[in-house]
């Protein structure tokens, strides 16, 4: 019977996240999409380099991005259903990891099963299934937790290894893993039994990590990459990564002023939703509170490794007050899920009425996130573009450029600018990739930057692509 829970859970959930197959490409897919267009092995190695190559991103996490992209275009071509059935099976394979590190931790079927519910159900689970570029927060959570289920093995020198293995692993997925060696040593506080010869080799991986991270790859600029170590925006950030694990949308953070008042125009973008999510959203949390009130008389010890999971999961970007997505709570989620599940753990057969609140929440954001989210509107956009192009010049007009203009009809609308375009289609790599040509010129009338003089142009009306 638990064993039918399981899988039951595991595949609703992603029954849930299934229309992701009908997205496209967009934004920085393109991107990797270029760069990972190779020819040679020694430019498959640059994948890896710390160094800058022509294959260089401006992250380092080449497996789920130069890799994936890689092999998959290779085998698939800009048929885009395949990326995305990957994604869902691997996506379906983290449920499965959390699970089992929930029910290894607790000891408990029904705990690890609520667990997953909590993990698997949760709308913040959209942007890393919808947006393939965000594949890398799964890749990650993925090695993550294979690295945490072998060390809570038996201290062999096998299992070690394949822990040490998983780290590296995650490294070259994402950045965040880095707190991994921090999330084993809770581990070990939590058996009761730390070894930090064991944990050595982690410390000294993670050091060689950071030299060449930060002195060889360099940091990531860029206007929502600014460090505030203020604790009041500190605290900000964490009351909105907390909001959101309990299923609030994404966008709400967009029309909440200081001292969280809700913005006049989330009640006229939304006339029949805003009402919707604010009740849906007060529910939840005050069942959550409520049932905090009646079932916590002391602290329990799964209670703080839950949280500390979760605000380990964070630390990377908690500092980052003007770069907060959801996708970026794949990580500390686990934790609090395991929180969750350990609040609303039924003493009989009735679950409290805040797992079925909780529930509604995040399907209702889900259907909510679908209708609004960048990653289903541009992948929509991107596919028209990319249509027009492939039917309509199906080779590059030689000695010419293409320019996309504001045709009057559309040129006041937020979306109906020739910049959104450029959004969608990451400048000209859209066209690099269609036309397998990394010299190709393409000119948006809002972007920064002048036509040459005698540049024989052709104008594109941005708005026959956004209706």
């Amino acid at each position: 019977m638990k064993k039918n829970l399981l899988f039951l859970v595991i595949i609703s959930a992603l029954l849930l996240f299934l229309p992701a197959l009908g997205n496209f490409f967009s934004g920085d897919d393109w991107f990797h999409l270029n760069i990972s267009r190779i020819t040679h092995w020694s430019e498959f190695l640059n994948f890896f380099s710390f160094f800058p190559t022509s294959q260089s991103a401006a992250f380092y996490r080449p497996i789920p991005t130069q890799v994936f992209f890689f092999v998959f275009h290779s085998l698939f071509g800009l048929n885009s259903w395949p990326y995305y059935l990957f994604v869902l099976a691997i996506f379906g394979l983290s449920l499965y990891l959390v699970y089992l590190l929930a029910k290894k931790i607790s000891g408990s079927e029904k705990l690890a099963l609520l667990t997953l519910f909590f993990y698997a159900f949760s709308v913040t689970n959209f942007t890393r299934v919808y947006f393939l570029s965000a594949f890398q927060e799964i890749v990650m959570v993925v090695f993550v937790l294979l690295a945490c289920l072998f060390y809570l093995k038996d201290e062999s020198i096998k299992n070690t290894l394949f822990s040490v293995l998983f780290f590296i692993l995650a490294l070259g997925s994402k950045e965040t893993a880095v707190v991994l060696p921090l999330i084993l040593l809770l581990i070990s506080w939590w058996e009761k039994k730390i070894n930090f010869r064991r944990l050595l080799p982690f410390g000294l991986i993670l050091g060689l990590y950071l030299f060449f991270r930060f002195f060889h790859f360099g940091g990531v600029v860029g206007e929502s990459y600014l460090w505030d170590f203020s604790p009041k925006r500190a605290l900000n950030t964490l009351f909105w990564y907390t909001l959101w694990s309990f299923g609030a949308p994404e966008l709400l953070v967009d029309y909440v002023s200081s001292g969280f008042r809700i913005l006049p125009r989330f009640y006229t973008d939304f006339p029949i939703w805003s009402w919707t999510i604010l009740i849906s959203v007060l529910l939840t949390l005050g069942s959550f509170l409520w049932l905090m009130f009646k079932k916590i008389k002391k602290i329990d010890k799964l209670l703080v490794f839950g949280g500390a999971i979760f605000l380990l999961g964070l630390s990377p970007v908690l500092f980052l007050p003007w770069h907060k997505f959801t996708l970026e709570l794949t990580l500390p989620m686990v934790g609090f899920s395991l929180l969750l599940a350990k609040i609303s753990l039924p003493k009989a057969k009735r679950y409290p009425v805040f797992v079925y609140f909780f529930l509604w929440l995040n399907l209702s954001m889900n259907f909510f996130t679908y209708k609004t989210h960048y990653s289903v509107n541009r992948s929509k956009i991107a596919r028209e573009v990319y249509r027009y192009f492939q039917t309509t010049y199906p080779q590059f007009p030689k000695e010419q450029a293409f320019w996309f203009v504001n045709d009057e009809e559309v040129a006041i609308k937020e979306w109906g600018r020739s910049k959104q375009i450029a959004q969608v289609t990451a400048d000209a790599n859209l066209f690099e990739v269609l036309y397998n040509d990394r010299k190709i010129d393409i000119y948006f009338q809002d972007k920064e930057g002048k036509i040459p003089a005698g540049k024989k142009v052709i104008p594109i009306k941005s708005g026959m692509f956004l209706r």
